[in-house]
């Protein structure tokens, strides 16, 4: 089994199926394309794979979920417990990479502390974890309801699957609680200024340090973009040379949701996340757009046949002027992490753009209230978003560290 992406009318889909590209189960289908299709493609993608490993572990075990649940036989508490202790593995974690019986080990205590070494270095996340489980209690929820008439239903099997859910979603609950539990420094950035500065100086394209041969203009706009918008990655890879304000102020650009784009040949196609808003990148940063619009994008004769800002400028895959793709800014940031000895990817640049942020407003001395508001625009979130406590709960640390220190002194004064 494998999950697979394809496109119809220049609709995204995704579906698992076999060895031979065949869909393995309709409810499957159903389920991902059907349920799910409220949810952007790279979400629905991400499902695929978790619902992947569920049916994976159950096929192994000759479990059919869509007939156990049709039967209203469901599965047992003890089915679910090692279906959980096996999504706290690493994919294929269960595979001949952990069996440890080719060793010739003839004691058994040995054996056993080498196996639970093995397995405790395979665990994933706990967030991978919650999304595993999550992706059980969603499939088998949607399953029942195919299956049963909620007024027709048997009280016993009624009864019986609320609590397996019921349990399900406690050990969701349960992950979710903890995932606070790690605490950074105040004081330490997701980007130390001192990596920061050196990562802007070689994406310079003038820069001695720079690490890329060819695209270096269009490497350094991507980066920049990043920096001064806050934006995802998803948005800037969707935007498109209409979106670019080249007028009045010239410093803004247009950032929105547009579903289906029907020029995108992309199969995993990009898009906004959050809310519609207009972003502010400086007019440099504008100056140096329309020059790779007018002069570099302009030598690839593909980029003619759609209007997306951002294009592949290598043809090894025949794909030069084609709109570049999520992998290929993944990619880029892979090369300059190397180059850093740093991992940066584009989502710690929207968390950079936010410690920046407090920074300059506190220096002006904006209001609290008002700087919130502006910072749920310029991130295009709701008015309702609790996102902003991550910073909020930053800040109030550093308020409570300076209080404290200050008492302190006046403590050791007396």
């Amino acid at each position: 089994m494998k999950v697979r992406r394809y496109q119809y009318n220049s609709i995204p889909f995704v579906s698992i199926v076999d060895d031979a590209d065949c869909p393995i189960d309709p409810y499957v289908s159903c389920y991902l394309n059907g349920a799910l299709s409220s949810k952007a493609p790279n979400t629905r993608f991400r499902y695929a794979n978790e619902l992947l490993l569920v049916l994976q572990h159950f096929s192994e075990r000759n479990i059919f979920l869509p007939g156990r649940i049709s039967s209203g036989k469901l599965i047992s508490q003890k089915e679910y417990m090692q279906f959980y202790d096996r999504c706290c593995l690493i994919k294929d974690a269960c595979d001949s990479s952990l069996n440890i019986k080719s060793f010739r080990i003839n004691d058994k205590h040995l054996r056993n502390v080498i196996a639970a070494n093995q397995k405790g270095m395979a665990k994933v996340s706990r967030g991978t974890l919650q999304g595993r489980i999550r992706r059980l209690r969603a499939f088998l929820t949607w399953l029942f309801e195919q299956f049963h008439d909620v007024h027709g239903i048997e009280y016993e099997i009624k009864e019986r699957f609320a609590r397996l859910t019921s349990k399900i979603k406690l050990d969701e609950d349960d992950l979710k609680e903890d995932d606070g539990q790690e605490v950074r420094g105040v004081e330490e950035s997701v980007i130390p200024d001192e990596v920061f500065m050196k990562f802007m100086e070689i994406m310079m394209p003038s820069s001695p340090n720079n690490p890329f041969k060819a695209s270096r203009i269009r490497n350094y706009l991507i980066v920049n973009m990043l920096v001064s918008s806050g934006i995802r990655r998803g948005a800037l890879a969707k935007l498109k040379i209409s979106d670019f304000h080249f007028y009045g102020t010239y410093d803004q650009v247009s950032i929105y949701r547009s579903e289906n784009e029907s020029t995108d040949p992309r199969a995993e196609k990009p898009n906004q996340k959050t809310k519609a808003h207009l972003a502010t990148v400086g007019k440099n940063l504008m100056v140096n757009a329309k020059f790779y619009i007018d002069q570099i994008r302009t030598e690839f004769s593909r980029a003619q046949y759609h209007d997306f800002f951002l294009i592949s400028e290598n043809d090894s895959k025949g794909t030069a002027g084609q709109p570049l793709s999520l992998k290929s800014i993944n990619s880029i940031f892979q090369t300059v992490s190397k180059s850093l000895g740093f991992h940066v990817h584009p989502h710690m640049l929207r968390h950079k753009w936010n410690e920046i942020f407090d920074k300059e407003a506190e220096r002006v001395g904006t209001d609290p209230v008002l700087r919130e508001d502006v910072r749920k625009y310029a991130m295009g979130w709701s008015q309702n978003t609790t996102m902003i406590n991550v910073y909020n709960d930053r800040r109030l640390a550093l308020k409570a560290r300076e209080l404290s220190k200050a008492h302190q002194q006046r403590v050791n004064q007396k």
